[in-house]
């Protein structure tokens, strides 16, 4: 399969004079997360969220400016080693001069398979951001920029009982305009689906396509191990 075949067409652009609130309540309402900034940047959600002290900074001050290519014709699998090696979330479709489309790590998780017998107990991370339900999404937010992750496990004791996503920070600073004081309880999403170190990652991958979703913590009968990501996965289908 090659990266015309996955890659979404429709990339969403912004001018560098957008601000941090706008492009987040665009990020919001398209349901994606990150956006070209007049071809010659990129911003994503994570960017936004570690910047949301002051939501009228204009996204030209936090982009990337290292847009990185493939090919429409280049493997699935190319992608995946260029998002593992380059530690980016995805890739701009053309040829460096036309953009034709945005291939995400989301898309990959979807189509590109895990080949290998791999555990999730052997690529998970062990040491995942954690919060309670009563942590500020101020203080969450502060520990998710200095490990660079954008999402963190809510626990009761050991238990989980949430799921805390730069999206889900998304929602609460375009509705509170700040995230101090914010409680993690009034965000965080209830839903958890989760894996065990045994399952295979291939399961793991599956779990995560039909579920639309880039993370699941990993749990024995009673706490949380540790938690995979998009970036643990793709990591080894990129071998």
């Amino acid at each position: 399969m090659l990266v015309k075949d996955i890659m979404t067409t429709s990339v969403v652009k912004v001018s560098k004079d957008t601000t941090i609130e706008k492009a987040l309540q665009i990020m919001l309402e398209n349901n994606i997360r990150r956006l070209l900034v007049d071809e010659d940047g990129i911003i994503t959600i994570r960017d936004l969220i570690y910047n949301w002290k002051d939501l009228k900074t204009p996204v030209e001050k936090i982009m990337s400016r290292d847009l990185l290519f493939i090919t429409p014709t280049s493997p699935i699998k190319e992608a995946c080693r260029i998002v593992t090696s380059e530690g980016v979330g995805s890739l701009i479709v053309g040829d460096g001069a036309r953009i034709v489309g945005i291939v995400t790590e989301r898309d990959l998780i979807r189509h590109c398979k895990v080949e290998s017998n791999a555990k999730v107990g052997d690529i998970m991370n062990v040491d995942p951001v954690i919060a309670t339900p009563d942590s500020e999404l101020s203080e969450i937010v502060e520990v998710m920029q200095s490990y660079w992750k954008r999402h963190a496990v809510v626990v009761d004791g050991k238990k989980p009982v949430g799921v805390i996503s730069a999206k889900d920070i998304g929602r609460a600073l375009l509705a509170k305009k700040t995230l101090k004081g914010v409680k993690a309880y009034d965000f965080m999403s209830i839903t958890v689906y989760k894996v065990t170190p045994d399952s295979s990652a291939e399961t793991a991958r599956l779990l995560m396509a039909e579920k639309n979703i880039g993370f699941l913590p990993v749990v024995d009968p009673v706490s949380l191990l540790g938690s995979l990501s998009e970036r643990e996965l793709l990591a080894i289908m990129s071998i």
